[in-house]
């Protein structure tokens, strides 16, 4: 049993504002802090404690007394004491040419897109200033975060990375989105180096962890080792009875490009073919930032653009089928798994689903042409049986595959097995295998 332990966690997702910061990437963050606390507890240690290192935009507020007032509330909603440090991001001073941007990522990994952020001087003497309290591990969120444990040279504790989305695919997948120039067809000439540094993110890491068992399958083809499948998960909610109002859902932040395209190609693709068979259809746009959206000010008939909101079950209780149409990004999307958990029928694109547990046809229907996406729509509309029927399987798959107490352990598990905590719990089977 370690004698005194002592986690770092890094990561450039500060919620700032803890009411506003619950989408997939906090909510799968949020996974991992639970996790940690519990192998903190478990190792029986009087000097167990967390250190947060944040990377955060230079606009926020990084004196001490900031500071003071953020670890208190993330040591109240996390419900675990913690040292908080704030390290600024490094941004330009001056405006970059579009070659400018692109050309040094060609050749080196560290000055791609916002990779350079988290890879010069004071973000990594930030880094060292964590490491020289002696962690006993590091827990490393998303790439941009790994930087400076690569760049480093001081000595390292065992590290779990979770990559969450394999970045050159996600990367791949968002410049082959319309439009299309001469300019984002140089990004093609960054992917090497996007992969050489995602590979060597990988193997510093004692375990990397991803969000399915079809993007371990690749990472491990291609010769990585540790690599473990986290899913995304939900705390399970009461199942909800169908509404009758033909209503349909799009759930998202909006300042993440493959939401921005995703609602942009529901509104303006798909929806006016719904209202063509169902003329009392309405579209329920719900989520931050709307009005990054194109058609927000445009009042199209039909669409309510909510904003944030508090209550998702509320928002669930009024929405008959959620859709999920997806066609970039990666990973696994958690919107669907919400969706899912309360019952709800689903149509998705290939990529929206993808590397779910959800089959087409038993737990949602997996459309990608727009007039085929608009017809499956309209079918759940005007079928309650069909949307009965998919929403209960769906629902009994998240409770098998994607309940976020059951989750919550396996990665306690994961981790423990690395630092050689014991672990008397029986009650999780592991997934990554």
């Amino acid at each position: 049993m370690l004698i005194a332990m002592r986690m770092l966690f890094v990561s450039t997702h500060f919620p700032s504002d803890l009411r506003l910061d619950v989408q997939g990437t906090y909510k799968r963050m949020a996974m991992f802090i639970d996790a940690i606390k519990l192998v903190l507890k478990k190792s029986r240690s009087a000097k167990a404690q967390l250190d947060v290192l944040f990377y955060v935009p230079p606009e926020i507020d990084t004196s001490p007394s900031a500071i003071a007032t953020a670890e208190k509330a993330l040591s109240e909603h996390w419900d675990l004491p913690l040292k908080l440090f704030l390290c600024p991001e490094f941004v330009y001073t001056e405006p970059l040419s579009k070659w400018q941007q692109q050309a040094p990522g060609m050749l080196n990994f560290f000055q791609q897109r916002d990779l350079v952020r988290t890879s010069q001087p004071l973000q990594i003497q930030a880094f060292e200033t964590c490491l020289s309290r002696k962690p006993a591990a590091v827990f490393i969120h998303r790439l941009r975060s790994m930087c400076p444990a690569l760049l480093t040279r001081q000595p390292l504790p065992p590290i779990f990375f979770d990559l969450d989305d394999i970045e050159h695919i996600a990367f791949l997948r968002d410049i082959r989105q319309p439009p299309t120039r001469l300019v984002t067809s140089l990004y093609y000439l960054q992917l090497p180096a996007l992969w050489w540094g995602e590979r060597q993110a990988m193997r510093l890491a004692k375990q990397t962890y991803v969000c399915s068992q079809q993007d371990r399958a690749y990472l491990t083809n291609q010769g990585i080792a540790g690599v473990v499948t986290i899913p995304n998960a939900v705390k399970l909610p009461q199942p909800q009875p169908l509404t009758a109002k033909p209503t349909l859902l799009l759930l998202g932040a909006y300042h993440y490009y493959p939401n921005i395209n995703a609602a942009n190609f529901l509104i303006e693709e798909v929806f006016p073919q719904v209202r063509e068979q169902v003329p009392e259809a309405r579209l329920i746009i719900a989520g931050k930032q709307p009005e990054n959206i194109r058609s927000y000010q445009r009042g199209i008939p039909g669409v309510e653009f909510t904003g944030f909101v508090d209550d998702l079950e509320a928002l669930y209780r009024r929405s008959r089928v959620v859709c999920c149409p997806i066609l970039s990004g990666g990973g696994t999307r958690v919107k669907l798994v919400e969706a899912a958990a309360y019952g709800k029928p689903m149509v998705s694109t290939s990529i929206g689903a993808e590397g779910l547990e959800f089959q087409d046809g038993r737990e949602f229907l997996r459309r990608d042409d727009p007039r085929a996406f608009a017809d499956a729509c309209v079918s759940l509309l005007q079928n309650d049986e069909q949307c009965e029927r998919l929403g209960a399987a769906a629902r009994m798959t998240a409770i098998k595959h994607y309940d976020r107490a059951n989750i919550v352990h396996l990665i306690q598990q994961s981790m423990q097995q690395v630092l050689k905590v014991p672990e008397r719990s029986k009650r999780v089977v592991s997934h990554s295998s």
